[in-house]
C-alpha cells in the first residue's frame, strides 16, 4: 500500500494566462499564490488545505469529462458567478444534483476548456433562485450521474 496521503496540486492548461486567473480568482473565488519565475506564463493558487492549483498557459487539446473538484463554501455565489459568465456544462454529467452525502455537485468549464466540479459543504442551505435554476435538477433519482453503461467494475486494495 501506498503511503499517499495528500495531493499537494494538480496543473492545468490555460490557452490564456491572464482569462484564466480571472476565472479562477473572481468567479470561482480562489486566492493566488507565490508562482516561482518560469520560462512560461503561469499562476499558482492556494487552497484551503495547503494543497495548490498550478495554471500554465499552453494551447493543447481538453478532455470532455476529465475535470477535478473544488469544494466551496458559499456554493449559492459561485454558482450563481458561474451562471452569469455562462459557464455552467451539463453535457459531461448531467445537471447539478445533491449527491447521498448531502453535498451539492455541479460542473462548469474555464475560459480554456477545462471542467472543473464544484462541489458544497454537506447539506448546504440552497437559496431559492439557485434552488430553481434549470441547471440544477434535484427530484429524488437523481442523486447520482447514471450513465446507462451498467459497467460495475470497481478498483479494490
Amino acid at each position: 500500500m501506498s503511503a499517499t496521503q495528500a495531493l499537494q496540486h494538480i496543473n492545468i492548461l490555460v490557452d490564456n494566462l491572464e482569462e484564466g486567473v480571472a476565472f479562477y480568482r473572481d468567479i470561482v473565488g480562489l486566492t493566488l499564490d507565490e508562482t516561482p519565475a518560469l520560462d512560461f506564463p503561469a499562476q499558482f493558487f492556494k487552497l484551503s488545505n495547503g494543497a495548490q492549483i498550478h495554471m500554465n498557459e499552453f494551447a493543447e487539446t481538453r478532455p470532455f469529462r476529465a475535470h477535478f473538484c473544488l469544494v466551496v463554501d458559499d456554493f449559492n455565489g459561485v454558482f450563481r458567478r458561474l451562471d452569469a459568465a455562462g459557464a455552467i456544462d451539463i453535457e459531461p454529467w448531467g445537471k447539478g444534483r445533491r449527491l447521498p452525502s448531502g453535498s451539492m455537485q455541479m460542473f462548469a468549464r474555464d475560459p480554456s476548456g477545462n471542467l472543473l466540479e464544484i462541489a458544497s459543504l454537506q447539506n448546504a442551505e440552497l437559496d431559492a433562485d439557485v434552488e430553481s435554476n434549470s441547471a440544477l435538477e434535484l427530484t429524488e433519482g437523481n442523486e447520482l450521474f447514471v450513465s446507462g453503461r451498467n459497467d460495475q467494475r470497481r478498483g479494490t486494495d
